[in-house]
């Protein structure tokens, strides 16, 4: 789709599946370290609730508060 849309991409433009979740998780890993030091530093306590859920036409949601 990408090489439809830009002609002159090449395959080596277009990171591979597997680079881009690595790339993702690596991201994702980075910011849970960002949360647990933010978090040392508070001297309450803290609350975290999650719900999911998905709209009619399928779309799914994740919401934290």
């Amino acid at each position: 789709l990408l090489q439809y849309l830009q002609s002159s991409l090449s395959d080596r433009d277009i990171p591979h599946r597997t680079k881009t979740r690595d790339e993702i998780l690596e991201w994702a890993q980075l910011a849970i370290q960002r949360v647990k030091e933010k978090l040392k530093q508070v001297d309450s306590k803290i609350s975290i609730t999650f719900d999911s859920w998905t709209s009619e036409p399928g779309v799914p949601f994740l919401s934290v508060t």
